[in-house]
């Protein structure tokens, strides 16, 4: 299917992009403090240090208002987006305010030492990402399953066992995408739009908690992703079977008539032209029969005045209508 495989390829691109600027986002304001080398091997290179200072410091005495405590929180808890968003936000602030290191002590006092390794190693793995990820040329003829396969290969590469906590949501959609590219998935094989609309319902249903990471949470987005989703050889009349239903299921009255009145003017639209293309080709017939006969005699100078002539005549007659 050409509309997966585009998907899956502006989400490759888009996989780079978001690394390259939250990259500069996070070299923006960079201060003078010590920040881990680029290196070339595939996973975390710091372990658990003692910080002078810190490890001596009771966890009850570090003083933190509910924003820092709710950081923290997220930093030793949560996965996926929601963890790289929370460890982008560290490093931007504490490269902002200039007080990494001593973050970095409260947090290997708060963190696990697996939690903390990926907090200490993050800037640099993300480099090595972004410096992969670039290099990585796929050829735009590579199958889905190369190209999904060639993003987690890097991924394991850099981030090593991290990889699955990082990236869990976005590998969990790479899989939905390249279950839709198989010929032989659950709605290609549905006949009619009974069948296609239980087909869809159960997709949604095994997917679960995985509809929020999809972007398919809204009534809204759920009715334009089973559009994409109709095979093309389903046949025109349960073809519109199918967006009644599905517009029934998901849309109010006002979204249902905003479709229809679209709908509506695409038909006019294609009329249109179609009329204006079929005028055109008569008065073509037209002029040239006249130039073959009761125009012969005129030089072509006056020959092509006289047809501009007609040709404008035509169109301003056809868009005044």
């Amino acid at each position: 299917m050409r509309i997966p495989l585009l998907l899956i390829s502006v989400a490759f691109i888009g996989s780079v992009f978001y690394f390259i600027t939250n990259e500069n986002e996070l070299n923006s304001d960079k201060p003078k403090e010590a920040i881990p080398a680029l290196f070339e091997t595939s996973h975390a290179t710091v372990q658990p240090t003692t910080i002078t200072g810190a490890s001596s410091q009771p966890k009850g005495q570090i003083q933190s208002n509910s924003a820092t405590r709710e950081k923290d929180t997220l930093l030793q808890d949560v996965q996926g987006q929601a963890l790289m968003t929370a460890i982008t936000s560290f490093w931007q602030q504490c490269r902002r305010e200039s007080n990494c290191d001593e973050l970095l002590a409260q947090q290997q006092l708060l963190l696990d030492d697996d939690r903390y390794l990926l907090l200490v190693n993050f800037p640099v793995n993300q480099q090595n990402e972004q410096r992969l990820m670039g290099a990585s040329l796929i050829s735009q003829d590579a199958s889905l399953a190369d190209k999904i396969a060639t993003v987690k290969a890097i991924r394991e590469q850099v981030w090593g066992d991290d990889a699955a906590l990082l990236f869990q949501q976005q590998d969990a959609y790479y899989d939905y995408r390249l279950s839709l590219s198989d010929p032989d998935n659950r709605f290609n094989l549905a006949q009619n739009a009974d069948d296609f609309i239980n087909e869809y319902n159960a997709m949604l249903a095994d997917q679960g908690e995985d509809l929020d990471s999809f972007a398919l949470s809204s009534d809204t987005a759920k009715y334009e992703e089973a559009l994409q989703l109709i095979p093309p050889s389903m046949p025109e009349d349960e073809t519109a079977r199918i967006k009644a239903k599905l517009a029934s299921q998901y849309l109010t009255a006002n979204e249902r008539q905003s479709i229809v009145n679209r709908e509506q003017q695409v038909d006019k639209q294609e009329q249109d032209i179609t009329d204006y293309q079929q005028g055109l080709n008569e008065l073509e017939v037209t002029l040239a029969n006249e130039r073959a006969t009761s125009k012969k005699t005129m030089n072509d100078e006056d020959w092509q005045v006289y047809k501009a002539e007609r040709l404008y005549q035509y169109r301003l007659n056809f868009f005044s209508l």
